[in-house]
């Protein structure tokens, strides 16, 4: 996580800075507050995750993603017909497939390809390009790692090495992480995802640790993924020299925030398997079946939004509810702020020279805060994650 230098409040004691904090990002929202009063003291230990989940801003966002979802498959049903098929999805990414839709979100989204070559592929991709443009759907960003056609063959086999391109590898990634399919036809998506995580695993010999009591922790997919953070971090630095720095504010806020989660959540799929009890318990002396359990597990797991794995991981790993809502509240009022016109323009034009002074990145960096001081606490202080932080996370 990054170093950032800390506030006053920050001083308090835990619990107490944590209730400070939480209620001061949310108090601008009458119904969170309203909320956050009636859940458990800042004290007790018990998560209210569920929630957590359904705080007004995460909630709007998470209707809104679902509504938009059903429009696209309407629209695309009635202007192009079979745009899906038995070897083609067409897959959504970033805020759509996070269920964290904005009203000025960018729609990323890919035609992605498993099967053989046919010319219509690119008709379609074409057609799809060019309905969305019509409808006003804001553009993918222009790196080209979306908005186009994506084939299974690069995404599967093509993991590190010289041909494994940043676009390759934020294809990938974002497929297990963040990624929906629309539409009723979901099988090119649904093999894809299986052949990534088997790919992944056919590297670890060891599936199980050495008394063959627990999962291992699925150190090639964990590398990746923290390969992918760090190039994500890497690439902000190029973008910005590259766009001679514009749009800096905005990119800077998700890099804090939903990049962020993106890499959080991953890192807790890696340790679910070696920290889930019900799973461990069914180990067979079946090598093909200690497989298979592990890929429907992570399969299951990345089915969940990033922010649906947090809240798991919180239940299940007895995260202080304290911390809890510091989290859920720190990116609730993040996504009320994208949410909202002038606060979302005042970013896309705020440069880094102005960054010191500007108000509204004054608030980007409370909320940055308070969501890295929960997850500091996740992953670094709580007794079951923080031992598999330091194993498998820093060395």
């Amino acid at each position: 996580m990054e170093n950032v230098q800390r506030t006053p409040e920050e001083a308090m004691p835990a619990s107490e800075a944590v209730d400070y904090r939480t209620r001061c990002a949310l108090s601008t929202d009458k119904s969170n507050v309203a909320r956050i009063a009636s859940m458990p003291d800042a004290k007790s230990t018990t998560p209210a995750s569920p929630e957590l989940l359904d705080l007004e801003p995460l909630r709007n966002a998470r209707d809104a993603s679902l509504k938009t979802r059903e429009g696209l498959d309407s629209l695309l049903s009635a202007k192009i017909g079979k745009f899906a098929s038995e070897d083609t999805s067409l897959v959504v990414f970033g805020s759509l497939a996070r269920e964290e839709w904005t009203s000025k979100s960018d729609l990323d989204w890919t035609y992605l390809i498993d099967g053989g070559a046919n010319s219509d592929h690119l008709k379609i991709s074409q057609e799809i390009q060019k309905l969305l443009k019509e409808e006003g759907y804001v553009e993918p960003g222009p790196s080209g790692t979306f908005g186009n056609m994506a084939f299974s063959h690069d995404i599967i086999h093509q993991i590190g090495g010289q041909y494994d391109t940043n676009k390759n590898t934020t294809q990938r990634i974002l497929l297990l992480l963040e990624s929906c399919p629309i539409g009723r036809r979901t099988e090119a998506h649904e093999r894809v995802i299986r052949g990534v995580i088997n790919r992944y695993l056919e590297e670890d010999v060891h599936p199980l640790t050495r008394d063959s009591n627990r999962y291992r922790v699925p150190r090639f997919l964990l590398n990746d993924i923290v390969r992918f953070w760090r190039t994500m971090a890497v690439d902000f630095a190029s973008k910005q020299r590259d766009r001679a720095g514009e749009g800096w504010g905005l990119r800077n806020a998700k890099l804090r925030m939903s990049r962020k989660l993106i890499f959080a959540s991953g890192m807790l799929v890696c340790f679910s398997a070696y920290l889930d009890p019900a799973l461990n318990e069914q180990i067979s002396t079946d090598k093909d079946a200690i497989k298979l359990k592990l890929v429907n597990h992570i399969r299951d797991r990345v089915k969940l939004t990033p922010l649906q794995i947090l809240a798991k991981s919180i239940e299940q790993y007895e995260v202080p509810d304290a911390t809890a809502k510091e989290l859920f509240g720190a990116y609730g009022e993040f996504l009320g702020l994208l949410n909202d016109e002038k606060s979302r323009e005042a970013l896309k034009v705020l440069r880094a020279s102005g960054s010191r002074t500007d108000a509204t990145f004054r608030t980007v960096r409370d909320i940055s805060r308070a969501f890295e001081n929960a997850l500091d606490h996740i992953f670094f202080v709580n007794p079951n994650v923080a031992p598999l932080t330091r194993k498998y996370g820093v060395f």
